[in-house]
């Protein structure tokens, strides 16, 4: 009877063992299965993340295209207006010398006026 039990047993931990290898390696299937339908899921939501990162860099450099054409223009009218006011300070500069320099010259002619009003005036009382 021993022999019969020990037989028996050795049957039954061959078909225990052998289903427990089937169940294990269909586990192992259908867990391979899973994981490589998740990573095609992420692969997938990666890509469209990807996209969506892309169109908004180029909706970002979009936007700093018009941000430097707006700088160009600033630039350009900053660039005139400091033309301008150099220009304009240098004419009054002008001004301002040609305005000293006629003073001068008035207050010499003035002057020569006198003095010959005062010789043609000293003149007459002499000559009467």
């Amino acid at each position: 009877m021993d022999e019969e039990l020990k037989t028996y047993l050795q049957s039954m931990e061959e078909r225990l063992e052998s289903r427990t290898a089937a169940m294990i390696q269909g586990s192992e299937d259908r867990m391979a299965t899973l994981i490589a339908a998740e990573i095609g899921n992420l692969h997938t939501q990666m890509q469209q993340g990807f996209e969506r990162v892309d169109a908004r860099f180029e909706q970002i450099d979009a936007r700093f295209e018009q941000v430097d054409a707006r700088f160009d223009s600033i630039d350009a009218r900053l660039k005139l207006q400091a033309g301008l006011i150099q220009s304009g300070a240098r004419a009054m500069t002008r001004f301002s010398q040609y305005a000293e320099n006629s003073e001068e010259r008035w207050v010499e002619l003035d002057a020569r006026v006198r003095a010959l009003e005062r010789k043609l005036k000293d003149g007459k009382q002499g000559n009467p």
